[in-house]
């Protein structure tokens, strides 16, 4: 008996866990030292208090016979509880508590506390940063891609859906070249396989083709996650739409190169004029000599004439233009510039079809300008077909702009050579300049609309032109 009896009290005293005991009023008859390091007070003091005086909440323990029920309930293991410390810190345990018996009856209790509070306190801090994770990735617009090493997606932040027209569900357990372009996906994979080699961040653009038919550009950020041993655990992505901003760079860089060509252009159309001016006026002279030869005549004033439209063109590129908008209707625009140009359509045995609706609204624009970027455009198709065929305009309208398709069945333009139409100077064709589409690229430009070009070759070329709608009422072709 009296091992026995030794044993429990070393068991009691040098457990590592707080072991408290008290009797079914709840006052204290044993503590061990871990016990007292709990929650601050000596035994003496603990033997002379309650549990309840303790106990940091003693919510719905607020009389006598509640207290005197959860005393002589039976087991109770793992609950959590928070402590008073004696320096008034709150400290949050986890304790089993253990009946005592008597003859049948229960005449005390045991319990077994562990401290977790730094436990809970990293509970907490994590998740508290599982809160902020989750509302930074459902307010950003930034994408937050999750990626095992086989390339399979295991999260997407919930911007997905916006940016991409994907849901998270479709996305979800895909590879990530879901979200490349077709014609990137090789190099995609093969940037992902060096990333996962080398251990190394990751930083690259991909295109990404929209459900809707927009061409987006992503500038990617990939981080491999290594754990301990050296092997990858999964990869965090980052995509940031750029596509605005790209854009918006392009035009910056094309108005400053606009900028410094219109000031050469500006110069360069001043000083051909002074002499352009002499020798249209010499010209005139010898028209009136019956012995000047009147074929070589004719040649030189079609080739000042050829000069002067150049100068003009360059005039146009390089001075501010006063712009004066008005709404006017396009059909009516359409079919003047038309039927200016129908008789040297005959001559070049080109068929100009025209596919326009009953009603269209009307556009906010300076009625010359725009004539003069029809006129060129349709010119440009017609010279496309040197033999002859067909020059289709089509109007298609749209809610908040009306686009213009004029496409030819020329010889088409090679894709490489498509970046470089609108360039100072750059053309297909072997007399062109490359100013005309320049021009008519500033004009649409500053009308608020776009101009897209779009071949194949050897069947042809479409430019589309979209024009944004003034905000009044749409009229009928017939009117």
């Amino acid at each position: 008996m009296d091992t026995q009896i030794q044993l429990y009290t070393s068991l009691f005293h040098n457990n590592p866990d707080a072991v408290f005991m008290f009797d079914m009023q709840g006052r204290f008859t044993g503590v061990n030292a871990a016990g007292e390091a709990l929650v601050g007070f000596t035994s003496q003091e603990l033997l002379r208090m309650q549990i309840w005086e303790i106990l940091a909440s003693t919510e719905g323990l607020d009389s006598k016979k509640q207290q005197q029920q959860i005393l002589s309930t039976g087991i109770r293991k793992n609950k959590h509880y928070q402590l008073l410390h004696k320096n008034g810190q709150v400290v949050d345990i986890i304790a089993s508590s253990f009946p005592i018996f008597q003859n049948g009856e229960i005449i005390s209790r045991y319990s077994i506390a562990r401290n977790i509070t730094q436990q809970k306190k990293m509970e907490e801090v994590l998740h508290q940063m599982q809160e902020n994770f989750r509302l930074i990735s459902e307010n950003i617009m930034d994408l937050i891609f999750i990626v095992n090493v086989d390339g399979m997606i295991t999260y997407a932040s919930p911007s997905v859906q916006a940016v991409t027209g994907l849901t998270i569900d479709q996305v979800i357990n895909q590879n990530f070249s879901i979200l490349i372009h077709p014609e990137q996906v090789t190099n995609a994979k093969s940037d992902f396989a060096q990333m996962l080699k080398q251990k190394t961040t990751l930083d690259a653009e991909y295109h990404y083709l929209h459900p809707d038919g927009r061409m987006l550009l992503f500038d990617v950020k990939g981080t491999p996650d290594v754990c301990s041993n050296g092997h990858i655990l999964s990869t965090v992505f980052v995509a940031r739409d750029i596509t605005e901003r790209r854009q918006s760079e392009e035009l910056l860089r094309y108005s400053d190169k606009l900028s410094v060509l219109g000031e050469l252009a500006a110069g360069i159309a001043h000083e051909i004029r002074n002499p352009l001016a002499a020798l249209k006026g010499f010209i005139q002279l010898m028209e009136g000599d019956e012995f000047a030869n009147q074929q070589y005549l004719q040649i030189m004033r079609s080739e000042i004439d050829r000069i002067t439209s150049i100068t003009s063109e360059l005039l146009i590129m390089a001075k501010p233009q006063t712009l004066r908008f008005a709404p006017n209707g396009l059909l009516p625009l359409l079919s003047s510039v038309i039927k200016l140009l129908e008789p040297q359509a005959l001559l070049k045995n080109v068929s100009i079809l025209t596919d326009f609706p009953q009603v269209t609204s009307l556009i906010l624009c300076e009625e010359y300008q725009i004539k003069q970027v029809f006129i060129n455009i349709i010119k440009n198709g017609m010279e496309a077909m040197p033999l002859g065929g067909n020059l289709t305009i089509k109007v298609v309208e749209r809610p908040s702009d009306v686009i213009i398709r004029i496409s030819d069945q020329g010889q088409g333009i090679p894709a490489e050579l498509l970046p470089r139409l609108g360039e100072f100077f750059y053309s297909t064709k072997e007399t062109g300049t490359g100013l005309g589409l320049m021009v008519s690229t500033k004009i649409i430009r500053d009308h608020g609309g776009t101009i897209n070009i779009a071949s194949d070759v050897g069947k042809g070329t479409t430019v589309s032109i979209s024009i944004p709608k003034a905000l009044k009422p749409t009229v009928s072709f017939n009117d």
